[in-house]
């Protein structure tokens, strides 16, 4: 009779700390979303301009900043890339606002030769291995982050963005005006 008991109690014990476990496995890791700071536990957030100059966007403040996240190989990207570069066009000569277009392509060769056939003026950056890509959380391109100008994200869409939806230029107004 000892012997059941114990086995029972044993077998309780571990089912409670396996349930506890698993438990534990459904809560979400930790939002990227929530500042740029929180992003840069780990040493920069670093993309590349086209001459190699390093940015940090952990370091971004004083302007409300639009990261985007895409690649040449990505149908929604490529199809997203004119209405961008329209939104774009709008909001350039602003002090207030800048937009990093990072490509997560191999190389500069792909961007190049796909921004030859698709010429565009928004400013292009490149994320080698996607590494500062994963630690915002992004996965899956196009995806977009808008911070404000103290560094916290306020808005992330994953997915194709329609640039010319009144309710997504509301918003960016709307942080801008808070910025």
């Amino acid at each position: 009779m000892k012997t059941r008991s114990l086995l029972t109690l044993v077998f309780a014990v571990a089912l409670a700390a396996v349930g506890a476990v698993w438990i534990k496995s459904l809560v979400p890791p930790e939002s990227p979303s929530g500042s740029l700071q929180f992003l840069s536990a780990a040493p920069g957030l670093y993309i590349f301009d086209r001459d190699g100059k390093k940015t940090d966007l952990a370091k971004l403040e004083g302007k409300v900043a639009i990261v985007h996240f895409w690649a040449t190989w990505c149908p929604p990207c490529v199809e997203e890339i004119p209405a961008l570069s329209r939104f774009w066009d709008k909001y350039r000569t602003r002090d207030d606002v800048q937009l990093f277009a990072v490509s997560v392509d191999k190389d500069w060769k792909a961007i190049d030769a796909f921004m030859q056939k698709n010429p565009s003026a928004i400013p292009l950056f490149h994320d080698p291995g996607a590494s500062t890509a994963k630690r915002f959380g992004t996965v899956q391109y196009p995806e977009t982050y808008v911070v404000n100008a103290k560094g916290r994200v306020l808005l992330r869409v994953q997915g194709a963005v329609n640039w010319s939806d009144p309710d997504l230029r509301n918003r960016i107004e709307q942080i801008l005006a808070g910025s």
